[in-house]
């Protein structure tokens, strides 16, 4: 009967659904933050550790959208959301640069286990198919807390697939030769330039829809 109540409940009402995805999403994320922070001690590596750094953050902007959003409503967010979103995008630049400062330094020659590599290419796919569908649904809402929590997944994809990189180089290669070098230099480089376009596009987004609303009101 509980059961029926709730599949009645989230049916009549769309806010609700998203808000329950939102929810599992970030239970999802939070996991696999805990998941780098086990890895960190059990392997003594500041590769999962500077990754969980990132993604815990992510968690908690997720987490802090999700009470904005229950509070106020999905039209009625605070007009900074994505000025605050955008700052802590770019400061999370920082993080990922010292993540892929790590991954020229620290030589690693064993790797981490068939079982560590499985959990990270599954959480990297189920997240690429997201995003996608996250993308392809929200192509025309413009709604400032849609575009959140877009980004927050973008950002978390990126590390993700960096992750899944140097786990794959580390467990099928050596990740002491130079294309390996290479390849960890340009994708984590890389990273960062998309982490900070988005934390850019967040901050000037909230700008330009500003600028509509002053033109709108006068």
């Amino acid at each position: 009967m509980v059961l029926k109540d709730i599949w009645s409940w989230l049916r009549k009402d769309r806010i609700n659904r998203d808000i329950l995805k939102t929810s599992l999403a970030l239970l999802y994320n939070a996991a696999y933050a805990l998941f780098n922070l086990i890895l960190a001690w059990s392997y003594q590596s500041e590769w999962y550790l500077m990754m969980a750094m990132f993604l815990f953050p992510l968690c908690i902007m997720r987490f802090l959208l999700l009470l904005e959003w229950k509070k106020n409503g999905e039209n009625n967010c605070r007009p900074d959301i994505l000025h605050v979103s955008g700052f802590i995008m770019l400061f999370l630049v920082l993080v990922m640069a010292s993540i892929v400062y790590v991954t020229s330094i620290q030589q690693v020659t064993e790797g981490h286990g068939e079982i560590v590599m499985i959990t990270i290419a599954t959480y990297t796919f189920t997240k690429l198919g997201f995003a996608i569908a996250r993308t392809i649904k929200d192509k025309k809402n413009s709604r400032s807390f849609s575009k959140v929590i877009r980004d927050i997944s973008y950002a978390e994809l990126a590390a993700s697939m960096l992750s899944l990189q140097r786990t794959m180089i580390i467990s099928f290669g050596n990740e002491n030769h130079e294309w390996a070098y290479m390849m960890n230099i340009i994708s984590g480089s890389a990273a960062c330039l998309f982490i900070a376009a988005i934390g850019i596009s967040m901050i000037s987004y909230r700008r330009d829809k500003d600028e509509i609303e002053n033109r709108r009101s006068k």
